[in-house]
């Protein structure tokens, strides 16, 4: 019951995700990156542990598709599941479960792919891709303008209650974190999205 953005910065060396839902707290279960990997959503009835499986196999090596089929044949419920993958190289895999919510959606455009399900139309995700292909700036303002459209699209056909931004890249504390930007809201009325603008503008400073 979420619609999310992965996208791929190659020259930036950052991968990034956002992601609004009608849940609480989307941001705790749903994004997974992983700097030089790649990042995942796991969405609908979600699984968490989707992620850092995915996440596991493609550092050693496996392909998304690969990746996704192995964690996918692990998981005692894969028709429920909502899982989108790409990795650092721009490798992608999508699976959508026969048993998720309808009004479910996926595009995929250069470097990213937008996917949502219990949509009030399928129209939010086309428009997340549109903006984030058609936004010049940096990846943080580009995927939260992708989340601000699809948010004006219609979102979650529950309306939106949470958000979520995270960023992935060479930060000065690797190995041990290569988190550039995590910010969450968990709880908002009528737009999340416009809470983690004013998060993202706190941070950078303007």
């Amino acid at each position: 019951m979420t619609y999310s953005i992965i996208a791929l910065d190659k020259k930036e060396r950052m991968l990034g995700i956002a992601v609004a839902s009608g849940s609480i707290a989307v941001g705790s279960r749903v994004p997974w990156a992983r700097r030089g990997v790649g990042g995942v959503v796991t969405q609908a009835y979600t699984n968490p542990s989707l992620g850092p499986i995915i996440l596991d196999s493609m550092e050693r090596g496996k392909s998304p598709p690969e990746a996704l089929k192995e964690a996918l044949d692990k998981d005692p419920e894969p028709d429920m599941r909502q899982v989108a993958v790409l990795s650092w190289s721009g490798g992608m895999a999508v699976h959508e479960g026969a048993k998720i919510p309808k009004g479910h959606g996926v595009t995929e455009g250069e470097s990213c792919i937008c996917i949502g399900n219990l949509l009030s139309t399928k129209d939010v995700v086309e428009a997340m891709r549109e903006a984030f292909q058609h936004t010049e700036t940096s990846l943080y303002y580009r995927l939260l303008n992708a989340l601000e459209a699809g948010h004006e699209a219609g979102g979650d056909a529950r309306e939106d209650r949470s958000a979520a931004l995270i960023i992935v890249g060479d930060t000065e504390y690797l190995p041990f974190y290569d988190r550039i930007i995590d910010l969450r809201v968990d709880y908002a009325k009528g737009n999340p999205v416009k809470y983690l603008y004013g998060e993202l503008k706190a941070l950078m400073g303007r």
